[in-house]
Parts: C-alpha cells; sequence; structure tokens
C-alpha cells in the first residue's frame, strides 16, 4: 500500500530534501522538520501516481541502532552499484508489533503485516533474537500471540 523508508536525518538536512523532492512529490517542509525535531514520520506523496512513502526518522534508542545495525543490503536493479537497505524480518515484525501495540491494538493493518512476515519467513526467523528484543520492549505476550495466530510454530 506504501513504502516505510528510514532515514537519519538531521535539522539541516530538510531544506535539500525540500528542494531534490518538490518536483514529484508532494512535500511539507514544516512536516518534515518537526519529524527531524521530534524523531517522528513524515509522508511523501508521489505527484503522477499518488503512491505514499513513510519517512521514519529513528530515535537514538538502543532497538533503533539495532535495527541500523542489523540492516542488510541488496541490489534492486542491474547495476551493482545501486544498492538499498532493508531492515530484516525480525526488525519489521518488531517495529509493527510497536506500532500495533502504539495505537492500541486497533490497526487491522500493521496486525496483518506481522502475521504475513511471520508466515512468510517463519522458517528463516531468529527466534532467539525476536523473544529478547520482546522482553526487552515489552511485547512478548504479543509476539507469542501473533505466532499463534499465523498459525506457525508457538516461540
Amino acid at each position: 500500500m506504501d513504502v516505510d523508508i528510514v532515514a537519519d536525518l538531521e535539522p539541516g538536512h530538510a531544506p535539500e530534501i525540500e528542494e531534490r523532492l518538490k518536483k514529484t512529490f508532494y512535500i511539507d517542509r514544516g512536516m518534515v522538520e518537526r519529524a527531524i525535531r521530534e524523531r517522528s514520520s513524515f509522508n511523501l506523496i508521489h505527484f503522477e501516481s499518488l503512491f505514499k512513502v513513510d519517512v521514519f526518522v529513528p530515535a537514538a534508542r538502543p532497538f533503533e541502532r539495532q535495527v541500523f545495525s542489523r540492516k542488510k543490503s541488496r541490489t534492486v536493479t542491474e547495476d551493482e552499484s545501486q544498492r538499498l537497505f532493508f531492515a530484516s524480518p525480525e526488525d519489521i515484525i518488531l517495529r509493527k508489533i510497536m506500532w500495533y501495540e502504539s495505537s492500541g491494538r486497533v490497526s487491522d493493518r500493521q496486525w496483518k503485516d506481522v502475521l504475513g512476515v511471520i508466515k512468510v519467513q517463519s522458517e528463516k526467523l531468529n527466534k532467539v533474537y525476536l523473544e529478547e528484543w520482546a522482553a526487552k520492549l515489552g511485547l512478548s505476550e504479543l509476539l507469542k500471540k501473533a505466532f499463534q495466530d499465523s498459525g506457525t510454530e508457538e516461540t
């Protein structure tokens, strides 16, 4: 439905981001500046397709540092120099459970995303990592429920 990007931005980046993207994307510089200041998020909307991009500015907490350290580099074109970084499936699961919890456990979209990642990646997931970080983040109950709801083995 959209793309989520994590970008470690600083206050001085807002004018350049606006300048580079304003011809192709709807961008609100005030929202960008607020997101950088509050370490939250802002949206970009592609004019031609109306496709939405959510840009998250991470807080400097241990979990966010861990997610960045575990990112995976992948090429997405035949040009090997064009590489993108992706969060691990475990970190996507934990982040989406965090969003689900912070929304009062009412976001069906976040929960469905969690279940989908678990179903697709279940055999490859580092369950020890998931359990450790779920405990640190206070999400153990929801992680267990996610594995049960997904129909895969319980952690």
